[in-house]
């Protein structure tokens, strides 16, 4: 596991605890307060699931429960980290286990493998020889299996250690833990002084084993260690929070002041080893991530409303064309389009039906409603079903259809069929009272959007979303509104400025979905939206990250602020793209930023934020077809046999782009076919007739097979 993923427990414990977990190439993991964002190393994609959330429980209780505050005092008195270390890791991890129990397994086995693979430094020591602070950090880490005996004097001490709360009872108890390390070790001498004899130096042998170590590096070291953790934001728990330095007047140190640690001062060795070998569970690949935000856009500023698109319309067109020949909209196209869907809505919307019911049926149940029957009421003396009955459905849904259209000049050969398709899928709403939004995505309006972005978000370009049809339109705007798409999508179609075609904004389309499907779910109170982009192609390669650049203006590049600071002098190193929804802390990992990938990894996201169908209609000619193939299925295919199969039923059905399904639909077969006729020879044989016919009807058939499969998977 290179990056971390929507595990459901950490994706649990980082959304509600309102943290953005980052995974960088850095030593040690720091705390961003202001922002609320984790870092940790990369670990190594070889570890197991259980040191995998071992390390990321245990950062992420630090960053809940260890306060800057506290360490700094801490470091004022000049408390040894390494002993601080051992009490704050027992502290942090009982609440965050206490908080979250599923990761009590983790904890457990994910210590057991690190003790087995002596990252503590003990593999062949008598655990039982080891100092206090030593024999604590093990058995608070790896429990009472690993056979640790504590005096009685010591037992009451451990129970100090695992009943603190706050970062003052920690500092409280250090005071009490350094003094019986010094007395543990002065009494270690008494009964063994041939291991403290001098050497030719001057220094005590047997001294690191031991536990202590001159304090000479000790400052130096300790400091290194708090600037490294400078970030740690101030805990939420009570008495975390204090400003003050610990009054040590109040303090059980017997008599010790610190000061006069000046020699000799008492280490965890457990802890200083599992420190120097912690860097084992990095990565050492070449990789880089840098995280991009998923921005928030205001879509009422993003819409031209039905109502806007259309009074505008009206007003250009008359002005431009209908004024002059005093002609009104033409509606023959129009109402003939409609007049031909009624056979194929009709259909469809019978097999909706059944097939939302289906399910439900085979769990229909019948109940009694406490209303008597009175045409059984007769009957009473004889028999006790006289009550009125119902029939119970459960799981019945209410659906939602939003649909987004690709308004580019690429577009243009295929929009008069597209047209067409879109009617059927609309006037199939009305049919079942489906209520359906339609927007055009398109980037040459002359009143485009301009997103605004945050520091760390990614960008997006100028767009504008036409809202050309909708459920809340009445019978006279939708007749004017599908009478003008039918002359607008025409080929040789004139068209105002603002409604020109233009480049591809589908990135921009999917995040405003983000904040549209959760309004149109919410204004219909339905159960199931379903989301669908009908385009001919990608979105422009939107892989820009909002940043800060050293006069403190915003601008946008393919890094983050401190990209090259984690990357270091390397500059050969992969960058990979990390995107994530601050909302629902999903993320989606890019290797490759462009394109299909970076597409799939947006809709990815707009999935995880609102639990919608999302399927896409590719339009692409059988010639695209043989190109765009090596990007939906594996080299190993039969791409000749594919290609025959998608000249032959003008349609195939994909699930490797992200979507829950994705049609790619053969541009030259978007047409409905309504006006096929039924061509028999003259003097035609049974056999003649009988391919006339299948011929006929695979001709009506084939551009129906797509939208009846939609219709199955929406239902």
């Amino acid at each position: 596991m290179e990056l971390i993923q929507s595990k459901s427990l950490l994706a649990k414990l980082m959304a509600t605890e309102n943290l953005t977990i980052e995974q960088r190439n850095v030593q040690t993991a720091a705390f961003d307060v202001k922002n609320r964002v984790l870092t940790v190393p990369i670990l190594d994609k070889n570890i197991s699931g259980y040191l995998y959330d071992l390390f990321l429980g245990h950062e992420v209780g630090h960053a809940l429960f260890t306060p800057l505050s506290g360490m700094t005092t801490a470091y004022e008195l000049k408390l040894p980290m390494s002993i601080m270390n051992v009490l704050e890791d027992s502290r942090i991890e009982r609440k965050i286990k206490n908080r979250y129990p599923g990761i009590r397994s983790s904890f457990v086995k994910g210590y057991r493998e690190l003790i087995e693979k002596d990252f503590f430094g003990t593999n062949g020591a008598d655990l039982n020889d080891m100092n206090f602070i030593d024999r604590v950090n093990l058995y608070t880490k790896g429990g009472a299996t690993q056979g640790i005996k504590f005096s009685d004097f010591e037992k009451s001490l451990v129970d100090e250690i695992e009943s603190t709360e706050s970062y003052d009872d920690v500092i409280r108890v250090a005071y009490k833990v350094l003094d019986y390390l010094k007395q543990e070790r002065e009494e270690r001498k008494a009964n063994a002084p041939e291991e403290f004899e001098e050497d030719e130096d001057g220094e005590y042998e047997g001294f690191d084993s031991e536990g202590y170590e001159e304090s000479d590096d000790w400052d130096d070291e300790t400091e290194t260690r708090l600037d490294n953790s400078k970030d740690v934001e101030d805990g939420d728990e009570d008495g975390d929070e204090t400003e003050n330095e610990q009054d040590r007047s109040n303090t059980p140190s017997n008599g010790m002041d610190p000061e006069d640690r000046n020699n000799n001062e008492p280490i965890s060795l457990t802890d200083e080893n599992y420190r120097k070998n912690e860097s084992k569970l990095f990565a050492s690949d070449d990789k880089v991530y840098y995280y991009g935000n998923l921005p928030t856009v205001d879509t009422k500023k993003a819409i031209m409303t039905y109502k806007e698109v259309w009074s505008r319309y009206r007003e250009d067109s008359s002005r431009v064309f209908y004024k002059s020949s005093g002609a009104g909209l033409d509606t023959k196209t129009f109402q003939k389009l409609r007049t031909d869907a009624k056979k194929v809505v009709g259909y469809l919307s019978k097999e909706f039906e059944l097939r939302k019911n289906a399910d439900q049926l085979k769990r229909a149940s019948v109940a009694k409603t406490g209303d008597l029957n009175m045409s059984k009421i007769y009957s009473y003396q004889l028999v006790d079903d006289i009550f009125k009955k119902m029939t119970i459905i459960p799981g019945a849904k209410s659906h939602g259809l939003v649909m987004f259209l690709d308004w580019s000049g690429s577009m243009s050969n295929h929009l008069d069929n597209t047209y067409k398709q879109l009617i059927n899928l609309v006037m199939f709403c009305k049919k079942v009272n489906i209520p359906y939004e339609v927007y055009a995505f398109t980037s040459e309006s002359d009143a485009n959007y301009t997103p605004e972005f945050k520091v760390g978000d990614m960008s997006l370009r100028d767009y504008r979303l036409l809202n050309i049809l909708s459920s809340k339109m009445s019978a006279t705007e939708f007749t004017y509104a599908g009478s003008a798409l039918a002359n607008v999508c025409s080929r040789r179609a004139w068209r105002p400025n603002w409604m020109q075609l233009g480049g591809t904004p589908l990135t921009e389309a999917i995040v405003s979905a983000s904040t549209i499907i959760p309004q149109f779910q919410k204004q219909y109170k339905l159960q199931i939206v379903n989301t669908v982009f009908l385009t001919d192609g990608e979105g422009h390669n939107v892989k820009e990250v909002c940043m800060l650049n050293h006069e403190g203006r915003k601008t946008f590049g393919y890094n983050d602020p401190e990209l090259d600071q984690y990357a270091g002098s390397n500059r050969a190193k992969q960058k990979m793209l990390v995107m994530r929804d601050p909302i629902t802390k999903h993320q989606e990992i890019i290797e490759h930023p462009y394109g299909r990938d970076l597409t799939a990894a947006y809709i990815k996201l707009l999935k995880a934020r609102t639990n919608c169908n999302i399927v896409g209609f590719y339009v692409l000619s059988g010639r695209e077809f043989g190109r765009e193939a090596y990007n939906f299925f594996p080299k190993v295919a039969d791409f000749t046999k594919l290609k025959a199969d998608f000249r032959k039923n003008k349609s195939m059905i994909v699930t490797s782009a992200g979507y829950d399904e994705y049609y790619l639909l053969r541009a030259e077969g978007l047409d409905t076919d309504e006006d096929v006729t039924f061509e028999v020879k003259e003097n035609a044989t049974t056999r003649g007739l009988v391919t006339a016919f299948n011929k006929f009807a695979g001709n009506r058939l084939s551009n129906r097979v797509v939208l009846n499969r939609f219709i199955g998977m929406i239902a």
